[in-house]
Formats: structure tokens, sequence, C-alpha cells
């Protein structure tokens, strides 16, 4: 072979070797983006443990990481969250079971389902001079009527014996307005999740009740039906990463590790100094049980928020890792 043709012949092959290397980068590219899916996840949460998982996700580029495209909007209230689902804004949101059941009333929403559980507690915060739960009889207590604070409240007042009636409920849909109200004197009770409820004990509040930390507290995570079906890998990825972040809060044994995520969530210096003083133990993501399925959607068909069958199958997503 002439010098010249090697030299061609070598020019070549370098030739079919880039374009060879390209065309196997492409198609790790597009094997990895079609494994997580090709829709982009937009994701409603607001100020509260249950969102944390996904808040610390994003901030720590885990979703990104794992070739996901996810988009998170924070809202400062149920009402606000709800707005943004009934509009198309988010396909997948983290709220309570009560709320669902209110969200799914409505015909536009027949199409998000359960995905599973996520950790979350809710809590009775008054101003310290009240020393006991009886001692708030007569009293006001702002919490939102159309999500799972109410029903919480409800059970609080039966186990110390109390009617619903003995108390007065103020609507005030922010728990950020609610810290305030409580500040203030405005309401002499309110029902918080953390941080907000670290935040209202920070400011003078006393915690009155607290539920337990590693129980299944009716914090869930739901999707809109049509976009799981299409997105399915996606999915099983998104509920993996949320594991890690809540895996990462059990190794260390506080909300330290959310330290980031924590400062944009309105509380102060104090309520970290509360907060952190905490120690967690979240499950990760698994399924709803049927029983707390069956009591919130009991709670709010009697409560005129939700109307038809009580179905826990219909409105169950089945994805892989959540056993």
């Amino acid at each position: 072979m002439s010098r010249k043709l090697k030299k061609i012949s070598i020019i070549i092959a370098t030739v079919l070797l880039v374009l060879s290397s390209l065309s196997f980068t492409n198609l790790i590219t597009t094997k990895a983006a079609t494994a997580a899916g090709s829709d982009k996840i937009t994701l409603g949460v607001t100020k509260n443990t249950a969102s944390i998982p996904a808040l610390m996700a994003s901030s720590n580029s885990i979703f990104s990481k794992e070739n996901l495209s996810v988009d998170v909007k924070t809202y400062d209230s149920t009402s606000q969250l709800n707005e943004a689902i009934n509009s198309g804004t988010v396909n997948i949101a983290v709220t309570d079971l009560v709320n669902y059941a209110s969200l799914i009333n409505e015909k536009s929403n027949k199409g998000w389902k359960l995905a599973g559980t996520l950790p979350g507690y809710n809590g009775l915060v008054a101003n310290k001079k009240y020393k006991n739960i009886k001692s708030l009889k007569g009293k006001t207590i702002a919490l939102d009527k159309k999500d799972f604070s109410k029903q919480y409240l409800l059970n609080v007042l039966k186990k110390n014996k109390m009617k619903a009636s003995s108390v007065k409920i103020q609507q005030i849909d922010s728990q950020s307005d609610r810290v305030s109200a409580l500040k203030d004197g405005t309401v002499d009770a309110a029902v918080l999740e953390d941080p907000m409820m670290s935040n209202a004990k920070s400011n003078g509040g006393k915690i009155l009740n607290r539920q337990n930390m590693k129980a299944d507290n009716g914090n869930v995570l739901i999707i809109n039906n049509k976009y799981s079906k299409r997105n399915a890998t996606a999915m099983t990825m998104f509920i993996d990463c949320l594991n890690k972040e809540i895996k990462l809060l059990n190794d260390s044994g506080s909300y330290g590790m959310a330290g980031t995520v924590l400062n944009s969530m309105n509380y102060d210096t104090n309520a970290a100094k509360v907060l952190t003083g905490l120690s967690v133990d979240f499950k990760k993501v698994h399924k709803i049980k049927k029983a707390d399925f069956n009591k919130a959607f009991k709670y709010a068909k009697s409560h005129k928020l939700y109307k038809g069958k009580i179905s826990y199958k219909a409105h169950t997503l089945k994805i892989t890792n959540v056993k």
C-alpha cells in the first residue's frame, strides 16, 4: 500500500471510530432518557416534613444524577397546592389522605392516584398559659378544615373526652399564618406540622400533643395517573431518590441534614435549635395501609368533603419499589 493510500485509510478509520463512539454515546443517553421517562416531573409541595425528602433530592441534585427532570414548586398552604393541581400546573404532589379525598371529589381530579406514604406528623401547639388539652375548652384553634389537620384535632379531643363543639375552630390556610396568629393571641392554639411546630414553640408556644414521628400519619405522595402510566420507570426512580434522602435523615438522626432546605421554610434561628434537637427515624416510602385509607375517606365523607364509593384498590397505584 502506498504512503498516500495508507494515510487515507488511517483518516477513514479514525472517522469511523469517532462516529461509532458518538453512536454508542447517543445510544446510552437515549436509553437513560427512556429509562427516566421523557416527560418532566413537576412536583407540588407545601412547607412540611413530608416534603423534605423531595426538596433535599432537588437541592442535592439527586434527581438530576438519576437523569430525572424534576421541577419542585413550593406552596404556602394546601389550598394553594390544590389550585396548582386543579390547573394542571403539577403532575405529582405531596399532601395528606383527607385532602386527597377532597381533591378527587372534583371531577377534573379523578385521574389522581395514591403512590405511597411519606414521613410527617401533626401537633397541637397552644399559648403557654394553657397547660393541657382540656384547658382549651371554649378556646379558638386554628387549622385547615379541608385537610388532615381537623381530623387530627377531633381525634385528640376524643381521646381527651372532649366534644368537637367544646372548642372554636378558625380556618387559617397557611401554617405560617397560624404561627403568627398564635404569637399575637388571635388564636389560642393551632394544629401545625414541623418545621412550623418548632417555630411556634420557639416563639413561646407549648406543644400539648404530637403524633408519633415513626408512625404513618396520613402524609402521602399522589400522582396523576396518565403521567404515571407514561413514565412508570421514572416513578420508580423518583421513589428511590426519596428513599435515599429519608435514609440520609435517619442515618444522621436529626433534621440537620436538611439544613439548606429548612432555611427556605420561613422559620427562625430559635426554631432551628428546637427542630435540630429532635431525633428522627422515618419509614421509607411504602404502601398506604387500607385501614388508614378507610378512616380518612370515611371522615372525608362524613364531613362532606367526599362523595362516592370508598375503594382502596381504585385509588392506589402499583409501583414496583413501593412495598
